[in-house]
């Protein structure tokens, strides 16, 4: 399994379920967007959270719309569609780390029943060579 670490967009509610050998666990989508201009691209990833991350996830208010960073395991799963006869894949990370991206909600460390702490400004981007996410070819 590979390793990564992806920042993006909740795009699902988050709810704490229960696994039938009764381990804690969550399961949402992430929307990573990268890529400028015509080559902007989007592309989901299924993160499921188990345990103490799970319960984390729910005590610190991630919903859907919040911007987050996750790390842990990516893999290449299959699935069958909602029709039941299409085949396809997705990329599924099992959680081991996450933050909420500063700006946009509450941190780890900052549980949903505490109010009032103030969060630094976020830092404007560079503005000179903007990267448009193309990649050269590697060598043969």
């Amino acid at each position: 399994m590979a390793q990564a670490i992806v920042f993006g967009r909740v795009t699902t509610g988050l709810e704490l379920k229960t696994s039938l050998k009764n381990n804690p666990y969550v399961m949402f989508s992430l929307a990573e967007h990268f890529g400028f201009g015509e080559a902007a691209r989007t592309q989901f990833i299924q993160v499921w959270a188990w345990g103490h991350l799970a319960h984390q996830l729910v005590k610190c208010s991630v919903a859907k719309g919040s911007t987050i960073w996750v790390s842990g395991f990516l893999e290449l799963s299959d699935y069958t569609r909602k029709d039941g006869v299409t085949k396809d894949k997705r990329l599924k990370l099992t959680l081991k780390d996450w933050g909420v991206l500063p700006g946009t909600g509450r941190s780890r460390q900052e549980p949903a029943s505490q109010t009032g702490a103030m969060e630094a400004p976020a830092a404007e981007p560079p503005t000179a060579d903007i990267i448009d996410g193309e990649r050269e070819e590697l060598p043969e």
